[in-house]
């Protein structure tokens, strides 16, 4: 019963969190795109609607089974005495530099995470992020749960790599709510600072609906990565359609259910060209 109240707790105090958000992300678009704020909001309803479907079925079920999962695995490599770097380290370069290390070092890890999700048979599950067709700052919710398994080792390499855990919460803190800036519809380059900082065009872009850029920015929060790793598109602002081509299925329970029907079929597929190729072979020989 106790575990119960504690976990509504936790859910009322995460909707009170997501209604704050929200209304800075509305303020915010009616400071930019003015009166089209509320027209594309009014587009983006149905999207938002199985966005927060999604949502909703992360923080009941999802989201307590990955927390699990994490403290088990942290907990594993605690024990163990597994961390590359001691922690003395980061005592003697004190707290503002370890918290900012372990923002950009979390954020490279991301990086190279994420490009594997767009590999073939991770992205079957991204796809469903992907899906969105009015990407919004309530986008980054959109994410199916064998995704978020995905994305939650991030902070089991962190730890691995002997960061300390309040380290390791800020960076997943900063890039969780700047995850929420970069998927805004907002139209910022940032200028220079783009150069270092992702701006909101870039992941726009990666959401970008089979054309180059989709292929292209999975940084979070900085820009570098793509630039030094050859995975930087942004030629201005992205003002072709989103998504992905391939049919998703129905709402939410269609997102849901989606990948393990393109993993089925992907499976089936090689099946049949194996037996095909078996089947070839044995008639080879026998002629």
């Amino acid at each position: 019963m106790a575990d119960l109240q504690a976990r509504a707790i936790e859910i009322g105090k995460d909707l009170a969190e997501l209604g704050a958000i929200a209304v800075w992300f509305f303020l915010l678009a009616l400071v930019v795109k003015k009166g089209k704020a509320i027209a594309d909001a009014r587009a983006a309803a149905e999207q938002t609607r199985i966005n927060f479907i999604i949502m909703a079925v992360d923080g009941l079920l999802i989201s307590p089974l990955i927390a699990l999962m994490i403290a088990t695995l942290v907990g594993l490599l605690h024990r163990q005495g597994v961390g590359l770097i001691p922690d003395g380290a980061w005592k003697a370069m004190g707290g503002v530099a370890t918290g900012a290390i372990a923002i950009f070092v979390a954020d490279f890890v991301g990086y190279w995470r994420h490009r594997g999700q767009h590999l073939p048979w991770l992205w079957p599950a991204h796809s469903v992020h992907h899906s969105d067709t009015h990407l919004t700052w309530f986008s980054l919710s959109r994410m199916h749960p064998v995704d978020r398994v995905g994305t939650a080792m991030d902070v089991v390499v962190m730890a691995a790599l002997g960061f300390p855990a309040w380290a390791v919460s800020i960076a997943v803190m900063v890039r969780h709510f700047y995850g929420y800036f970069v998927h805004a519809d907002l139209p910022w380059s940032f200028g220079p600072v783009g150069y270092v900082v992702n701006p909101p065009i870039a992941h726009r872009w990666h959401h970008a609906r089979e054309v180059k850029g989709s292929g292209a920015n999975f940084a979070t929060v900085f820009s570098v990565f793509d630039r030094a790793f050859g995975t930087w598109y942004a030629p201005g602002p992205c003002d072709v359609p989103l998504g992905v081509s391939h049919d998703m299925g129905k709402g939410a329970i269609g997102q849901f259910v989606y990948p393990f029907r393109a993993w089925g079929r992907a499976i089936a597929a090689q099946m049949r060209s194996r037996n095909q190729a078996t089947s070839g072979s044995s008639a080879g020989g026998i002629g």
